[in-house]
């Protein structure tokens, strides 16, 4: 089994993330409603791109989807906790320059 898909299954089994599946294609996306997640295959550091992803699960019902504080402080903590002693890569710095504040609503169902 490919390496990246192997990594993406053990953290959403960590995270109690059930259901989900991953694919290699041209975008990276998350998508909530059909538990996608769709990661760029010609991403540089596809390990932080799936983080990425993940990270909007946790954070895009409270924010819109958008790339806030919030979000960044989840993605920095997957990092940690799955890709220790790892620097956020220039890709992910480069994207983090075009933070939100998203929109803030509670959702309830």
């Amino acid at each position: 089994m490919d390496k990246r898909i192997t990594f993406f299954n053990n953290i959403m089994i960590s995270l109690c993330y059930y259901d989900w599946k991953i694919k290699i294609t041209n975008d990276s996306y998350c998508n909530i409603n059909k538990k996608i997640i769709t990661i760029n295959k010609n991403c540089k550091n596809m390990y932080q791109m799936i983080l990425h992803e993940i990270a909007h699960i946790g954070t895009c019902r409270f924010c819109n989807q958008k790339h806030n504080p919030t979000f960044w402080k989840h993605f920095k903590d997957l990092l940690y906790r799955f890709l220790p002693n790892s620097y956020i890569c220039t890709e992910q710095l480069n994207h983090k320059k075009y933070m939100t504040i998203g929109i803030y609503s509670k959702v309830y169902g």
